[in-house]
């Protein structure tokens, strides 16, 4: 019974194991006026490293200016992180080390550890963090928890003591930062970002990593005030805390100050300064294709910013600067025109194209983006289409109306004058059935012989005279007045 028991606390513990790392808060509260990292965000860092951006006194923020921790986060001394630890512990109050599975437990659960394992019937878990302070042998100060379980056992520790080289980071070593939380008001820096000059809410609030008496900023204990911005268009919204970016404002980086008293007593107050980053558009310019007749030349491509975006939007002449890179095979031919268009010269030289084109963002010009656009100079497309009519041979009729009515050129209806019609032949050969080569029609005199005529048509571009199609007409004549 005993053995089952220590089985199923050893799977419970497991299951805790897998779960602590993802819901272990981003930050801790120890109720004492002191808010902590996770010390497992500067694993494999060394003392050494550290000591260069950090003060070790215990009180002054590391210098985020050269790569310390933003947000006046303050490096903790040894002394310090054993009253964190007497938190879970109280027996540490007076001693350095205990032995408390459970008090170990409770501390690896609101902080993540350093490191964990977890195989049949047996689990455990450590976190060790180096502080400020050193051993009288130069040796760094860390503070630590780990707790293990077996199928008949439970043990853990936790506390502070020396380890480690002051030289050498570990990967199973992180570090302890901590700000103050209280007596008093304590305002933090923030950051920000919208995506684009769209604008947007930058900071959901600037209250969020703040503190008055060790509880969390809210508008109902703080009162929130504006100072200065770097930009209009950059603005602190004191009913929530909330800043936000007007549309249009460019990007770039701005700086926001506000302060914040207690509502009690107003003399007590603290202030910060909030980053925003707009970020530029997304510009992309995509891919285009069109094509056109050397016989006629113009826009190939009507538009080529048509599929083309900044951010959310399609870009306009007033918003980006067009510009040709290059057109491969060269020629002079073909053109990018100031509203986007790529126009062939008539005569042009048949065959593909590709002008590489560039946009650039007016309000940000090193904010740019190229695509090619594929021009395939050729004749149009010209398809005459098989005809078919029946008539009578007794009386003059018009079996078919007209033999263009089915054909295309460049994919609409062909016509005069835009194609020339021709007969090229009628078998059997007579001179009672005519081809009007204007309109198409396919005309019928009387007393013509019955039987079936095929009659061979084509019709040629006319402004390209070499580019042509032919077809036959089928004419079915009988004796009938129909």
């Amino acid at each position: 019974m005993l053995k089952s028991m220590h089985r199923m606390l050893a799977c419970t513990l497991s299951a805790l194991l897998l779960v602590v790392p993802f819901a272990a808060a981003q930050t801790v509260n120890d109720g004492h006026f002191k808010e902590w990292q996770q010390f497992k965000n500067y694993v494999g860092v060394s003392w050494n490293s550290l000591s260069t951006l950090c003060p070790l006194d215990g009180e002054t923020p590391c210098d985020a200016s050269i790569g310390g921790p933003p947000g006046d986060w303050i490096w903790a001394t040894g002394a310090q992180v054993q009253q964190l630890l007497s938190t879970f512990a109280p027996e540490l109050e007076t001693q350095p080390n205990t032995s408390n599975f459970f008090a170990a437990q409770a501390f690896l659960t609101a902080f993540q550890p350093t490191f964990s394992f977890c195989v049949t019937y047996q689990c455990g878990a450590s976190g060790t963090g180096l502080t400020s302070s050193r051993d009288q042998n130069g040796v760094p100060i860390v503070g630590s928890a780990n707790w293990g379980t077996t199928p008949v056992t439970i043990g853990g520790a936790l506390g502070v003591g020396s380890g480690g080289d002051a030289a050498v980071g570990n990967f199973q070593v992180g570090a302890f930062f901590f700000r103050h939380t209280g007596p008093g008001v304590f305002a933090y820096d923030d950051a920000g970002s919208v995506a684009s000059p769209d604008g947007g809410t930058a900071v959901a609030s600037v209250l969020a990593n703040d503190w008055i008496a060790g509880a969390r900023a809210t508008v109902l204990n703080v009162s929130l005030f504006v100072g200065s911005s770097s930009h209009e268009g950059v603005r602190l919204d004191i009913l929530d805390g909330s800043v936000d970016v007007d549309s249009g404002t460019p990007a770039g980086s701005y700086t926001l100050f506000y302060s914040i008293c207690d509502v009690m007593n107003g003399a007590s107050c603290d202030d910060a300064v909030v980053t925003v980053t707009v970020q530029p558009y997304v510009i992309n310019a995509v891919d285009d294709a069109g094509s056109i007749s050397p016989a006629t030349g113009g826009a190939a491509i009507a538009n080529v910013l048509a599929n083309d975006f900044l951010g959310t939007h399609r870009p306009t002449t007033a918003k980006v600067l067009l510009a040709a890179i290059s057109v491969t095979p060269a020629t002079a031919g073909i053109t990018l025109m100031g509203n986007g268009a790529v126009t062939v010269a008539q005569g042009t030289g048949l065959g593909s194209y590709s002008l590489v084109y560039q946009i650039c963002e007016i309000a940000d010009p090193g904010n740019c983006d190229a695509a090619t656009a594929t021009i395939t100079v050729r004749e149009n497309a010209i398809d005459a289409v098989n005809d078919f009519g029946r008539g009578s041979s007794k009386v003059a009729n018009t079996p078919i109306a007209s033999v263009l009515a089915n054909d295309r050129l460049n994919g609409v209806r062909a016509a005069a004058p835009a194609v020339a019609l021709r007969q090229v032949s009628l078998a059997p050969a007579t001179n009672r059935i005519t081809l009007n080569l204007t309109t198409g029609a396919v005309n019928v005199k009387e007393k013509t012989d019955s039987g079936t005529y095929y009659l061979t048509y084509r019709i040629c571009e006319a402004v390209s005279p070499a580019n042509c199609d032919t077809a036959i007409a089928t004419i079915e004549l009988s004796g009938k007045s129909n």
